[in-house]
């Protein structure tokens, strides 16, 4: 009998400790296994870690060159900017405007016709000399030509011993019927005619008044063409010393 229990109390004995060291060994395998886990985690973190602070050194290297980039850049532009504002006023320092223009294209145009350069030249230098005028414009007037009208004996006028003789030529008017007058219609642009001794001559077109210079040898007219009575002109005339 004393043998059974105490057969008993060993098997009992060897179940406790067999069940202690089960859940012993357990433990200890869940243990590892976080201790694992947990440096597995760490090391894992450390890497991310790494990498983060490796990418923000690469963005960082990205940012400072985009950054000196853009100081080229506007450096670049700045100087751009520097350099057309030179130019700009370059431009307007050399190049002619208004009437400076005009005289240039006017004389680049006389040259082109076969005008003298010397003789340019010499008009040109003796622009600053006062002008030597009579003082006593002459005033005549003659009849325009126009589709239905032919002014004869009348249609024209001249000045300086016949120096420089003028004729135009108009469109006519029209009455409220819108038939054709016989004189011309000084609403309307003409076309003046200033011919000289030997045939040659120049025109001035446009509306009314018109004012145009003529140069005949060593004298200079100045004309100013104003309408007249019903189909006249009226023709001013100053003579001036050439040049």
């Amino acid at each position: 009998m004393s043998l059974g229990l105490h057969e008993n109390r060993q098997r009992r004995r060897r179940r406790f400790w067999w069940a202690v060291s089960k859940w012993t060994l357990a433990l200890v395998l869940v243990l590892a296994a976080g201790a694992y886990s947990y440096r597995f985690g760490t090391q894992l973190a450390e890497r991310e870690v790494v990498r983060a602070e490796e990418r923000i050194a690469e963005l960082t290297m990205e940012v400072s060159g985009l950054q000196q980039q853009s100081a080229a850049l506007a450096t670049d532009l700045a100087q751009t900017r520097e350099a057309i504002a030179a130019w700009q006023a370059r431009y307007e320092r050399e190049v002619p405007k208004g009437f400076v223009r005009e005289m240039m294209e006017l004389v680049q145009k006389k040259l082109e016709a076969g005008a003298d350069e010397e003789r340019l030249a010499f008009l040109v230098s003796a622009a600053d000399k006062p002008r030597n005028c009579d003082g006593q414009p002459e005033t005549k007037r003659f009849i325009v030509t126009t589709e239905l009208q032919s002014g004869g004996s009348n249609d024209s006028v001249s000045f300086g011993a016949r120096a420089v003789t003028v004729t135009a030529v108009g469109a006519a008017a029209h009455d409220a019927n819108g038939n054709l007058e016989a004189w011309f219609d000084p609403q309307k642009p003409l076309t003046v005619t200033f011919t000289q001794l030997g045939g040659k001559t120049v025109q001035a077109e446009g509306p009314l008044p018109l004012h145009h210079s003529v140069v005949a040898g060593n004298d200079e007219y100045r004309f100013s063409v104003l309408p007249g009575a019903r189909g006249f002109l009226t023709v001013t005339a100053d003579r001036c010393d050439y040049p």
